[in-house]
């Protein structure tokens, strides 16, 4: 009888001190010292509440309003196209590809003196640890600067990955063939000293989030629970995220909030997740776990089919994914990082679509600065900002000849370079242009360092001139 008692009480003592553990993690500030790092239980242990006036979970984490339905399936090995297609991207299901990076480069290599010596006059954007989509702040810097503070200052890096940087990660062999190919859209790079948290949220595109170093945890959630969680209404292309705070859950504001199913999964260096299009989803690390991952956004064709014929012939062998071919890209000294721009043949469709919604076959500058109006709403104080004039972008990339008038077949010759153009001069971009407020990258230090020398210049002069 004694045996069991001191048993039981062993068992709640584990059991308080599991959960103990997993509440300092999520209720503490990003803040803290890199070096500490948050030993972490995942998912959480659900508990029903002891009060019946107050419902389990109220005010605290998201997850523990009610216990997960269970894990993201996962492969050990990257399915093919086709099955991916097939299997998942078709489906709208996320999965995990255990170790599918174990092999890179970036793995191997990325460590903090690797990156800043390579990569650390690379430009990149940062963001505060914990997300707020309402109020955010993103500035501009150079990623070897980024590491000399990032253990320090309550920043992370979000931002696309520079192209050199793209050599040391392998192109996935689901994405190698096939309409994805021919559709990837977008690659980031995200690095932290930990302590991080989005906040509930949906992306545009497909997402495969790639960790090469660190841990995060993942909660997902289908869209069918959307309505209960108050997702906000989505721009024309673009995410939506939820009011709830993910940290504080208050079941009197978001009574329903208990009726969320979520899964989980928590990633390690190597592994790989798919979130698909719209997959509702809430991603946490921890103090003292530094992070790095890389991001692959794809889309499929706009009728949402997938041609395997490129196929046929490919071996899927390693190779880099600065072999692929993406839209959006930052090389160093580009004035814009392109991070967050639509899918530009999507872009393109809509354009197409306008003929139909003014009933004409001729689109006038007129009716293309409505379309422009209407696709990108940005406040007049922005576009004040980046200078947009719709009519000036009509004649100068759309119509130079001056026909007067645009055609569908007009649309459909454009190149992606064109349209690309016509999205940066009518979209707000992401984060500082390059010498803009904001920024600290490689514009700004060469502006401060040229007005140095002009500085010291002036001086040598003043200083000749005395001598005289």
């Amino acid at each position: 009888m004694s045996k069991l008692f001191h048993l039981s009480v062993y068992l709640l003592l584990l059991s308080l001190v599991q959960n103990l553990l997993v509440y300092i993690a999520f209720a503490s500030s990003s803040e803290g010292h890199p070096h500490v790092r948050q030993e972490v239980v995942f998912p959480p242990r659900f508990l029903p509440s002891e009060d019946p006036n107050i419902p389990a979970g109220h005010l605290k984490m998201f997850g523990l309003q009610r216990p997960p339905s269970g894990p993201v399936v996962e492969y050990n090995t990257v399915l093919k196209p086709q099955e991916f297609w097939d299997k998942h991207v078709s489906l709208s299901k996320p999965l995990v590809f255990r170790q599918a990076i174990a092999d890179s480069p970036a793995r191997q290599k990325w460590n903090d003196q690797y990156l800043k010596e390579k990569y650390g006059d690379l430009d990149v954007l940062t963001e505060l640890k914990t997300e707020n989509r309402t109020h955010g702040e993103t500035s501009r810097m150079l990623l070897g600067d980024f590491i000399d503070v990032y253990g320090k200052e309550n920043l992370y890096v979000v931002t696309v990955l520079p192209d050199p940087m793209r050599q040391d990660l392998p192109l996935l062999p689901c994405l190698m063939c096939g309409t994805f190919k021919d559709f990837l859209h977008e690659l980031n790079f995200w690095m932290s000293s930990g302590g991080t948290r989005s906040v509930i949220h949906f992306d545009a595109d497909h997402n495969i989030h790639c960790l090469v170093a660190g841990r995060k945890d993942f909660v997902m959630i289908h869209p069918d629970f959307a309505p209960i969680l108050n997702l906000t209404k989505p721009p024309q292309f673009g995410s939506g995220y939820s009011s709830i705070d993910p940290d504080v859950v208050d079941l009197n504001l978001y009574p329903d909030a208990s009726k969320v199913e979520w899964t989980y999964s928590t990633l390690g260096p190597g592994d790989c997740i798919f979130i698909p299009s719209g997959y509702i989803h809430q991603v946490r690390s921890y103090k003292g776990n530094r992070t790095i991952s890389a991001t692959m956004l794809f889309t499929v064709t706009l009728d949402n089919t997938f041609n395997n014929s490129s196929c046929e012939n490919e071996t899927y062998e390693y190779r880099p994914l600065s072999d692929a071919k993406v839209h959006w890209t930052y090389n160093k000294g580009d004035k814009t990082i392109d991070m967050g721009y639509q899918n530009v043949e999507t872009f393109r469709q809509y354009f197409l679509s306008s003929f139909e919604k003014f009933q004409t076959d001729r689109l006038t500058d007129r009716q293309f600065s409505k379309l422009i109006e209407d696709i990108f709403t940005l406040d007049e104080e922005i576009i004040d900002l980046i200078q947009r004039d719709t009519y000036e972008i009509f004649h100068t990339l759309l119509d130079p000849v001056g026909k007067g008038f645009l055609t569908p077949d007009d649309i459909k010759a454009l190149s992606q370079k064109t349209l690309k153009e016509i999205v940066r001069r009518c979209e707000e971009p992401h984060g500082p242009v390059a010498g803009a407020p904001g920024d600290k990258g490689a514009a700004s230090k060469l502006k401060i360092q040229t007005e140095a020398e002009q500085d010291k210049h002036i001086e040598r002069e003043k200083e000749e001139r005395d001598e005289l």
